[in-house]
């Protein structure tokens, strides 16, 4: 086997890797974004679910921008516009 082949044997490898895993995020992303919905915000908690990310994910988005919106009448709980999670879907990596 040459450096040739072997080369394009990783190669290939990464791009089914990548777009494995672009098509797991894009439709995790149609899934969220079509369900039916009253207002356009989805729990942390379900963030965390759907996307299978950490509460220190979400963390660092909020860092780079990601704006979060609790209830006056119970703080405890956090939203997040599905429209801005969607956007850090494709930015975070």
């Amino acid at each position: 086997m040459n450096d040739d082949t072997l080369t394009n044997l990783v190669a290939h490898g990464l791009v089914d890797k990548v777009i494995h895993l672009f098509n797991k995020y894009l439709g995790t992303q149609l899934k969220i974004r079509n369900e039916k919905r009253v207002l356009p915000y989805i729990s942390k908690k379900r963030v965390m679910e759907d996307l299978d990310i950490s509460d220190g994910t979400l963390d660092n988005w909020e860092k780079h921008g990601l704006n979060r919106y609790k209830p006056k009448y119970k703080t405890s709980l956090i939203y997040y516009l599905i429209d801005d999670i969607c956007k850090f879907i494709i930015i975070d990596t």
